[in-house]
C-alpha cells in the first residue's frame, strides 16, 4: 500500500498538467504532513526552548570576551525560512491527508435538505440520513452493498401526509458492490464529490478548471465557471482545514442563470459541508425488512 508521502508526491505531479519536468516542492510539504502527523508535546517545546536559551547566552559570553582577536559575532544565526507552498499544493497536502481515514459529514444546503452521516472508506461501510416532514430518507453502505429506505420522522406527520404511504423501516438492496454513498448527490459536483470521499474534492475542482488561492486568513478559495447549452453557472468557494491539515469545511456559493423556459431565470444556490471526526469507528446494522431491487 502506498504510504502518505507516496500519495502526497503523486497527487502534487497530478496538479502540474503540461509541465512534465516541473519539481513541486515536495520536501516542504511532506516535512508538514509529517509534523501534522507527529505533534510535538509541550514539554519537548519547552526543553527545546531551554537549550536554544543557553545556547544564546553562552554565545553572547563568548563573543564578548576580551584579548581573543576576533571580531564579536552575532548571538545566533537565523535560520532559514522555508519556501513559501502555493494554495495548490496545500490543497494537495489536505487533500492526502484526509484520504483512506473514516468520518462524519454533515452536508447542509441553504433551503434545502440536510444529510448527516458517516462513511469508512476501507470497510466500504456508513450512513447518510436526510430528514423530511413525512420521513427519513437513509442509505445504508456494509461492506459495499447499498440499503436504500425510509425511517419514521420525530414527531407527528403533517395533516396531508397520514394516510397509506411509505412503509416505514423497509429497505431496497442494489445489485453490486459500492465504494461510497450516494444519497446526497444532486449533481452540484464539487460538493456532491467531496461529501462522500474528501479527497474526491482535488479532482472535481481540478476537473472543473477551477482557480484556487489563499484568503488572508489562510483559508482556500477556489472559483470556477461552468457553461451549458441554455445558461451558466459561477461558483466559488471556501476551504477551512483542521488543526491536522484535513479538510473540515467546505462553503460554497452559486449563480446561475438559464433560457431553457424561453426566458432569462436566475437564482442563487448556498451550501456547507463539514467534515469531522476523522478515525472514528463506523458500523451500521443490516435491516431486517429488505425487498431486491432489479436494475
Amino acid at each position: 500500500m502506498d504510504t502518505l508521502d507516496e500519495r502526497l508526491a503523486h497527487r502534487m505531479h497530478d496538479m502540474v498538467d503540461g509541465e512534465p519536468d516541473s519539481v513541486p516542492p515536495v520536501g516542504v510539504l511532506l516535512d508538514r504532513g509529517r509534523r501534522a502527523r507527529r505533534r510535538r508535546t509541550t514539554t519537548m517545546v519547552g526543553a527545546t526552548c531551554a537549550l536554544l536559551a543557553l545556547g544564546i547566552g553562552t554565545a553572547a559570553t563568548v563573543a564578548t570576551l576580551p584579548g581573543t582577536g576576533r571580531p564579536a559575532g552575532t548571538a545566533a544565526q537565523e535560520a532559514p525560512r522555508p519556501a513559501p507552498v502555493s494554495p495548490q499544493m496545500k490543497l494537495v497536502a489536505a487533500v492526502t491527508a484526509s484520504e483512506n481515514i473514516s468520518y462524519r459529514m454533515r452536508l447542509s444546503y441553504v433551503g434545502g435538505l440536510t444529510y448527516e452521516g458517516a462513511f469508512d472508506p476501507k470497510t466500504r461501510t456508513g450512513y447518510v440520513r436526510a430528514p423530511q416532514d413525512d420521513s427519513v430518507m437513509t442509505e445504508l453502505l456494509i461492506n459495499g452493498t447499498r440499503y436504500v429506505g425510509g425511517e419514521r420522522p420525530q414527531g407527528e406527520l403533517p395533516a396531508d401526509k397520514t394516510g397509506p404511504g411509505e412503509t416505514y423501516g423497509r429497505y431496497g438492496q442494489y445489485p453490486g458492490t459500492y465504494d461510497r454513498l450516494s444519497l446526497y448527490d444532486d449533481g452540484s459536483g464539487v460538493l456532491g464529490a467531496a461529501a462522500p470521499d474528501p479527497a474526491a474534492l482535488l479532482r472535481a475542482l481540478k476537473g472543473a478548471n477551477a482557480t484556487i488561492s489563499e484568503n488572508p486568513d489562510g483559508t482556500l478559495h477556489f472559483q470556477y465557471g461552468t457553461q451549458y447549452r441554455d445558461g451558466s453557472t459561477s461558483t466559488s468557494g471556501d476551504i477551512t482545514l483542521d488543526a491536522d491539515g484535513r479538510i473540515a469545511t467546505v462553503v460554497l456559493s452559486s449563480t446561475w442563470q438559464s433560457t431553457a423556459k424561453g426566458r432569462l431565470d436566475t437564482g442563487t444556490a448556498n451550501a456547507t459541508l463539514e467534515i469531522f471526526d476523522y478515525g472514528v469507528e463506523v458500523t451500521v446494522k443490516r435491516p431486517t425488512d429488505v425487498v431486491m431491487v432489479r436494475e
